[in-house]
């Protein structure tokens, strides 16, 4: 649950922001529309790059996943305008969605995405990443849009469930093969590993469930975990009851759901571009399912998928775990807006 106590960030009053806060890359996601100006953004959901990884610790972690968004951006799954010989899209008209061979239904379509840019990053200035982030993701919540952050390393995700605020009580939800909830790493409160503590201390956070933990974990960690009480559902849990029922059993419904999803959460013959790869993760199937309960569960307002490192990707086409990224992005905002619709 989370900690009430009176303002527990208060080291991060007079950072700053970057100015200016976005700025746009050459190419968008899925190639939607890109919309830098946030006053004027009126789409259903924000596509945000974090090029960021300043929160990992050197040398323990190897770095490379501030090129995440980039990569994301030069390999889609879908194409926002349906047909990539059409040219860029059209701000005006809605998504024409992806078909889903698997299940035969048809995702996104009349959706509006806008590709609002990467944070500006003020160099060797974490607290300011911080609050410069949080002020993109509050300005998304105002509007009552699905925030999607692509990062970037695993110290993107507290500014942007910190910047959830204007939707009230938000629920947590967390794919990794590692806990990231140490309290400080190297001397740092906002590092990659310390994500869930920070998050576990935001007033309107409620109940936090982690998924996908598994091989080695230190005392440290786990006394975190007790005294934060989060719900831990380790992967051989997952494999052995089957992923979805793991998440129909743990996960508690809400009114709003935050999900992050580290890429190493995958098993790592499928996700080697990661920043620890991991044995014994999940499929891409298996999060699918995961991705269509948890829909149900609450409405997710935003997400973020972190770590992904192009750097030590496969080469085969532009990279297997780049792609696998873009997949996943791709099915979870079909989800979402498919339960919607068929909630009314």
């Amino acid at each position: 649950m989370a900690n009430t106590t009176s303002n527990p960030h208060a080291d991060l009053e007079g950072a700053g922001l970057s100015e200016p806060l976005v700025a746009m890359p050459q190419s968008t996601f899925f190639g939607a529309p890109s919309c830098l100006d946030l006053d004027r953004f009126n789409a259903q959901v924000a596509l945000l790059g974090l090029p960021y990884d300043q929160g990992s610790l050197i040398p323990y972690i190897r770095t490379g996943q501030a090129q995440g968004p980039r990569a994301v951006r030069a390999n889609p799954t879908f194409l926002y305008s349906g047909n990539p010989f059409d040219g860029p899209a059209d701000p005006a008209k809605p998504s024409e969605g992806f078909h889903c061979v698997d299940d035969g239904k048809l995702y996104l379509n009349g959706v509006t995405m806008a590709d609002i840019g990467d944070l500006v990053i003020t160099p060797g200035d974490l607290k300011r990443f911080v609050n410069t982030a949080t002020t993109v993701a509050r300005r998304i919540a105002e509007k009552q849009a699905v925030l999607v952050g692509v990062g970037g390393d695993h110290s993107i995700t507290f500014p942007l469930i910190r910047g959830m605020e204007p939707w009230g009580k938000v629920d947590m939800v967390h794919f990794d093969a590692h806990f990231d909830i140490r309290d400080e790493v190297a001397g740092s409160r906002y590092s990659h590993s310390s994500g869930i503590s920070r998050a576990a201390e935001l007033p309107f956070v409620g109940n936090i469930t982690q998924l996908g933990m598994r091989n080695m974990a230190t005392q440290s960690s786990l006394d975190q975990v007790k005294k934060f009480g989060t719900t831990v559902v380790p992967a051989k849990q997952m494999h052995d009851r089957g992923a979805a029922a793991c998440v129909e059993a743990h996960v508690p419904e809400a009114e709003f759901l935050y999900v992050t999803i580290d890429t190493d959460v995958f098993d790592w013959s499928i996700a080697p571009g990661t920043a620890l790869p991991e044995p014994g993760g999940l499929t891409l199937e298996q999060m699918r399912e995961c991705m269509q309960v948890l829909v149900r569960k609450g409405r997710v307002v935003g997400f973020d998928i972190t770590c992904l490192n192009p750097m030590v990707d496969t080469a085969f086409y532009g990279g297997i775990t780049t792609r696998l990224t873009s997949y996943t992005i791709a099915y979870f905002i079909g989800y979402i807006f498919d339960a919607q619709q068929d909630t009314g």
